[in-house]
């Protein structure tokens, strides 16, 4: 492959994505979507998955037949015997380009691809944790070294590469990531067919959020807020899409809120599309976060948006313009935000219709394309040097 690429030919690269697992959440579900995506006259793509479990294959039946899936059983976080095959799987199969996300893959992709003499090696920061543990920064910031490019979505990442992980600007690559299969929001939708499906009122307001049930997505603050709404707009409906440890929690704590009713606990869902156009408008009430690729969703689905400002999210959500935005945590704001863009048709389409214009290029298609040229980029100069 390197002849023919240092040649000008179309080459075949190797391509291994390596994941946690294809469980439900936004970068499995981009994961995906890329090795779907990129374009196949060019790249032979495969997936390793590091992690088994009950939802460790939500995704996997969306993947096309040509992408390979490769399992590696890791029984434990520090599993060595895991780390040995994905290095050796590495080696045997002589892939030309590696891709990381995800901390335990992060680790334990890049030193393995790293051993195995992988030419290029690359991974993306994804999420914003502040209570992120030390060693984990200190074990970043050393695997820099066998990185080649640190891919960043939003501005506020790009700086947390840059001051906290110490990238160099040079190795650091702006890229949207966070991007939508545009074919998933296009289909034929009935709204009618979808709100009688979840036991939702025709003509109610929806309010959906789509996330983990896990803190960091702050659900509990969302439930906080519901009863204070409640008594402004009734006729409004909540739904709940994910999986998460925090399900019964977030169950019970509706339940004494006095809000079950108006409250629906969907679960892990494949049909998050035609959800999400079937509402009104998309709550993002995380307590951190990188950016998010429901966000995104939103966006496509024509949704207003109602938004923690955190993280990366004002990078694209800006106050009053493309969505409204609260302090992270505060269930009184979120409430007083909600009832604002319930009461107000014409705020809900000015800002649904501006968001969506603004952001109308985030298509996986052409954000495949733009990781599909970088991946190039980076083998094309890796044989430059060694040539």
């Amino acid at each position: 492959m390197h002849q023919n690429l240092a040649q000008g030919k179309d080459p075949n690269i190797k391509l291994l994505f390596i994941t946690n697992d294809l469980g439900v959440g936004g970068v499995e579900r981009l994961t995906v979507d890329f090795a779907n995506h990129l374009d196949k006259n060019r790249f032979r793509v495969s997936i390793a998955n590091l992690l088994d479990g009950p939802q460790s294959s939500f995704h996997v039946d969306q993947m096309d037949p040509d992408v390979q899936l490769h399992r590696f059983h890791f029984k434990r976080f520090w599993d060595f015997g895991g780390w040995f095959r994905l290095y050796r799987y590495i080696r045997q199969e002589k892939f030309d380009v590696v891709f990381t996300q995800l901390f335990m893959s992060d680790l334990f992709g890049r030193t393995a691809a790293y051993a195995a003499r992988v030419p290029v090696i690359v991974y993306a920061i994804q999420n914003l944790i502040p209570s992120w543990p030390k060693k984990y920064i200190v074990t970043d910031r050393i695997l820099r070294y066998i990185t080649d490019v640190c891919i960043s979505p939003t501005h506020t990442i790009t700086v947390f590469a840059q001051e906290v992980i110490g990238f160099s600007a040079d190795k650091i690559r702006v890229m949207p990531t966070n991007s939508v299969n545009l074919r998933r929001f296009t289909t034929p939708l009935d709204k009618a067919t979808v709100r009688r499906s979840i036991n939702v009122p025709e003509d109610c307001r929806m309010v959906i959020t789509v996330g983990r049930l896990v803190e960091q997505k702050g659900h509990t603050v969302l439930l906080k807020a519901i009863p204070a709404i409640l008594e402004e707009e009734p006729n409004t409906f909540f739904i709940f899409v994910g999986a998460g440890r925090l399900e019964s929690d977030l169950k019970k704590e509706a339940a004494d809120l006095g809000v079950s009713s108006h409250v629906r606990f969907l679960g892990a869902r494949k049909d998050v599309p035609d959800l999400m156009r079937s509402a009104d408008i998309f709550a993002f009430p995380s307590v951190f976060e990188g950016q998010g690729m429901s966000l995104f969703e939103a966006m496509f689905s024509d949704l207003a948006i109602v938004a923690s400002r955190v993280g990366g999210i004002p990078d694209v959500i800006k106050h009053e313009e493309t969505g409204l935005l609260c302090e992270p945590g505060n269930a009184g704001e979120l409430a007083r935000t909600l009832v604002r863009i319930l009461r107000d048709d014409e705020l809900r389409k000015r800002l649904a219709t501006e968001v969506r214009q603004r952001y109308s290029d985030r298509t996986m298609d052409q954000a495949a394309k733009e990781l599909g040229n970088l991946f190039i980029e980076l083998l094309e100069r890796k044989i430059g040097r060694s040539a």
